[in-house]
């Protein structure tokens, strides 16, 4: 790599290179300028923001982000600015469609971002930019997923004829997405929103096969509800199963009945794929087969009662082949309901498990034991019991029974609102969930609190509540405030005896300066008085003295 040389014999060199390439970027910018006097352009964005979205997890969403072009002909590009942004949050950068698909691990989170878009001209020179700010809160929901794929009993396509059967599934929010594996040759969904497998089996597919139709829901995310499969077995029949060891010269007769199960509506008879009879529960009719060979007995799968929610299905097989051995074709329907499922108030989710159940059998479903949609708003759901089609009642969220009738099993809740007990000093933010319709009760547990201030704190001064007790009829959501009375008696009490404490130092101060200034007057008192009158003094009597007077 080549360096420059600052020294002093380049110092020449080096300045002419400086120069020459201050020259080339100066015309390279006035060349710009003259192209186009005002290149940079700021433009408009819709929405312009800042925008804020509340997104209920599970459920797709989508935003258009649109311009105000202020470069004519120019290129636009949209991208995403920010930290923490969310993987299932996109936006597509020729488009400005953001997009998301929040999944349960996002409820009660939030992401803020920009979305920022830029135009481009090349010649002559144009560029515009513009941001929104962007905030997406993900708020907690219940996806109502696909429970299951409803039974598919032993279909019947004809080699060379035409097919059709529609499936369904249980729950959903929909649209759904309909796929199927193990179909044979001609045959596949049709319908892929409706569950329609269609079409006319090739030559060569009679036989048995194991079909497993895929359902997936459009309308969640899929990482919330994952898609549902189930195998069913489809039945391709021909004519060449019956050869011709079935084949008589003379004539034989066969039976179709219809069993007693099948109480309303009428079921059609085809034989070998022709409509021959219409019959009712308990009818009968009997066929004459010239010259005496097989034939294929079908009654319908299902019998639809109109105008309500039952109807009758096959028990077993809807197909029967009836021969000069075996000529007596017997078709017997179980009753079916159909069950709805509610939640009482409507506001609660779905629960799973509506749809046909034969009478007799057993209906099993779960309902959340608490529903907080709506938490955010100081409402939620607590269950109370199951209502069933015939008016009696279950007390637990997982319900089971027998099917007895038609109708709706409805789940019911109670409103519970949130009950917030405040204060800002001390700070106090005690929440409780209550009835709706109840009267709480709170009682506060603390008597008086110091205050926050120093010197009050220092004479202890003190708070005491106002409400510390009380009652509240919940109609809603409420916020009780704790309102506080300071308490000066223990400062007045402690001033009081500082007051009498300083009054006493001072009157001891005084009395002890007071005895001192009685000394001097004693004094002066003493010298005031006459001398006393002094006694002679005795004459000593010496040794010497006695002893000259003995000499």
């Amino acid at each position: 790599m080549r360096t420059w040389n600052f020294g002093t014999r380049h110092t020449a060199a080096v300045f002419l290179r400086l120069c020459l390439v201050t020259i080339i970027a100066l015309s390279l910018a006035m060349g710009g300028m003259a192209l186009n006097p005002e290149p940079v352009h700021a433009t408009g964005i819709n929405p312009a923001g800042p925008v804020s979205y509340n997104l209920p997890v599970c459920i797709p969403w989508q935003q258009q982000f649109t311009i105000t072009p202020s470069c004519p002909s120019g290129t636009v590009f949209y991208w995403l600015v920010g930290g923490g942004i969310p993987a299932f949050v996109n936006l597509d950068q020729n488009t400005g469609l953001l997009t998301a698909c929040p999944d349960q691990a996002s409820a009660g989170t939030s992401a803020s971002f920009q979305v920022w878009c830029t135009e481009l001209k090349t010649f002559p020179f144009c560029f515009g930019f513009a941001i929104a700010d962007v905030t997406l809160n993900f708020q907690p929901n219940t996806p109502p997923c696909v429970t299951a794929i409803n039974p598919t009993f032993y279909p019947v396509a004809w080699e060379g004829m035409p097919f059709t059967m529609t499936m369904t599934a249980t729950g959903g929010a929909g649209p759904l997405h309909w796929t199927a594996t193990g179909l044979p040759s001609g045959l596949s969904v049709t319908d892929v929103t409706n569950g329609v497998i269609s079409g006319i089996p090739g030559p060569g597919t009679c036989g048995i096969y194991t079909v497993t139709a895929t359902v997936t829901d459009n309308g969640t995310c899929p990482v919330c509800c994952p898609a549902i499969s189930r195998p069913f077995i489809l039945i391709v029949d021909c004519w060449a199963n019956y050869l011709s060891i079935f084949y008589y010269s003379s004539a034989c007769e066969f039976q179709v009945a219809i069993g007693t199960g099948l109480t309303q509506g009428q079921t059609n008879v085809w034989i070998d794929g022709a409509h021959k009879a219409i019959l009712a529960g308990g009818q009968s009719e009997n066929f004459i087969s010239v010259p005496c060979e097989s034939h294929l007995v079908m009654v319908d799968q299902t019998v639809q009662v109109p105008y309500s929610d039952t109807r009758f299905s096959a028990v077993g097989s809807n197909t029967k082949m009836v021969t000069d051995v075996d000529n007596y074709a017997y078709f017997d329907y179980a009753q079916e309901v159909f069950i709805q499922t509610a939640s009482e108030p409507a506001v609660a989710i779905q629960p799973p498990g509506a749809g046909y159940y034969t009478v007799g059998s057993t209906f099993s479903s779960t309902a959340p034991g608490t529903i907080e949609t709506d938490i955010q708003n100081g409402i939620k759901y607590v269950f109370r019991e199951w209502r069933l089609p015939d008016g009696t009642t279950r007390p637990f969220n997982d319900l089971l029974f027998i099917v007895n009738q038609e109708g709706t099993v409805t789940a019911t809740y109670d409103n519970y609102y949130l009950l917030t007990l405040k204060s800002d000093y001390p700070p106090i933010n005690e929440i409780s969930w209550e009835k709706a319709g109840s009267t709480a009760t709170w009682n506060l547990s603390l008597p008086a609190v110091p205050v926050e201030s120093g010197f009050w704190r220092f004479l202890g001064v003190s708070q005491t509540p106002v409400n510390p007790r009380g009652q509240q009829l919940m109609n809603g959501p409420s916020t009780v405030e704790i309102l506080w009375r300071p308490n000066y008696l223990p400062a007045i009490i402690a001033i009081l005896i500082t007051l009498l404490v300083i009054a006493g130092v001072v009157y001891l101060i005084y009395r002890l300066r007071s005895r001192p200034a009685a000394k001097p007057a004693a004094r002066a008192r003493a010298k005031k008085a006459p001398p006393r009158a002094k006694k002679p003094a005795a004459k000593k009597r010496t040794t010497r003295t006695r002893k000259r007077t003995t000499r």
